[in-house]
């Protein structure tokens, strides 16, 4: 009698990452508005923190950088809201050595310009977060933006017991 497992019909976000003696390994399950997405961060084989963290949307991007360049990695997990607006949002957190501090992006829905709809890109780019997105004029379609692309760049700033990721 052949034994035959029943094949997952959920897809996961996997992605595994390095900065110098850190490792990261950073998965989400890509079903549901809300997902949960699991972190894990190692200093070479000691895991530092095993954390869940809920997300809206799908988990579309991580990166591991250095922003404040203090030598100390700060993880970037990128997601997009569900929807035809596909709004980008940005979940960070640096790894200090005594402990895991939050990254909040200050402001980030509320210094957008007119015309905004969503449809963010996000990368990280040497010492800065860039977002960009297409403008709408009164009446583009959802999917034919006609007003060009304007981009936002991101600087890391202390911010009380976290930090923040403050518009230039």
């Amino acid at each position: 009698m052949a034994y035959q497992q029943a094949a997952s019909v959920e897809s996961l976000f996997n992605k595994a990452l390095r900065f110098n003696v850190y490792t990261f390994t950073v998965t989400a399950a890509d079903t549901g508005r809300v997902r949960e997405v699991q972190v894990k961060a190692y200093r070479g084989e000691l895991l530092l923190t095993n954390f869940q963290v809920r997300v809206d949307g799908a988990v579309t991007g991580a990166e591991v950088a250095d922003l404040d360049n203090n030598r100390f990695p700060e993880l970037y997990v990128y997601s997009t809201s569900d929807g035809s607006g596909s709004f980008g949002r940005v979940y960070g957190w640096q790894f200090l050595p005594e402990r895991k501090a939050d990254i909040t992006p200050a402001n980030w829905r509320n210094t957008m310009p007119q015309g905004y709809m969503g449809h963010d890109s996000l990368w990280v780019e040497q010492d800065i977060l860039c977002r960009k997105f297409p403008i709408y004029q009164p009446g583009d379609a959802n999917a034919e933006p006609s007003g060009g692309y304007q981009m936002m760049r991101y600087k890391l700033q202390p911010a009380g017991a976290g930090f923040s990721l403050i518009a230039e």
